[in-house]
């Protein structure tokens, strides 16, 4: 699949998108949206369900929306805010660290570039393109693995994991058209190009889908 085929079948989604009630669209509204709550409820997401993070993320927030506060309290505090999403451990941790560090090295602000982002430890190329076009409106392409599968399924990029996904498709999509691709593929993802009992029947681009085309040929 060439870019122009791409970039049509993402206009097509985009007209429908607002007809798509997709777990991943519920964060829009979900909690306040800050820099650093952006950031924390991307760390509170890996490996976990959209529903199971944006509950946990609320139960956070109303401890704390800040790092100054989010330090004051103990990782066992933060991971029962949390629990029982997975990985809780781990993810209060993380929590509490990245807060700790952006709190010594950045005067307690999100910093807005990539190189900053990934330089706080716990913070990996996903999240930090997350942050950066989510919190700061930045042109970038961050990838879930909807978007990974989903970009591989119709051809468009021929990769094995997200990261290098990530990686292609900042290169193959034009910086105008970035933006808000994560949100758009995730939800179709998540209503229409389900990975198990897709809803091939009602997809707005299942004409221009070549998995549909190679199953029409057999």
């Amino acid at each position: 699949m060439d870019t122009g085929k791409f970039l049509e079948i993402v206009d097509i989604l985009e007209r429908d998108y607002d007809s798509w009630d997709a777990p991943a669209k519920r964060f829009e509204d979900g909690y306040e949206r800050t820099p650093y709550t952006i950031l924390c409820s991307t760390l509170l997401s890996f490996r976990s369900r959209d529903e199971q993070t944006l509950a946990s993320a609320k139960r956070l927030f109303s401890l704390a929306k800040d790092p100054e506060k989010m330090v004051t309290f103990d990782v066992e505090e933060i991971r029962e805010k949390i629990y029982p999403i997975g990985l809780h451990h781990s993810k209060a941790r993380s929590i509490l660290s990245v807060s700790i560090e952006l709190l010594e090295r950045f005067g307690g602000e999100v910093p807005r570039d990539y190189d900053s982002l990934v330089s706080i430890r716990g913070i990996g190329p996903k999240t930090a393109n997350i942050v950066l076009e989510n919190a700061f409106g930045e042109d970038v392409v961050a990838v879930d693995t909807h978007l990974h599968r989903i970009c591989n399924l119709w051809g468009y990029i021929d990769t094995s994991n997200p990261a290098e996904s990530q990686e292609i498709l900042m290169r193959k999509v034009p910086i105008e058209r970035r933006k808000g691709l994560n949100r758009l593929l995730v939800s179709f993802g998540q209503t229409i190009c389900r990975p198990s009992r897709p809803l091939c029947e009602e997809c707005p681009v299942s004409h221009l889908c070549p998995i549909d085309a190679i199953e029409d040929d057999g």
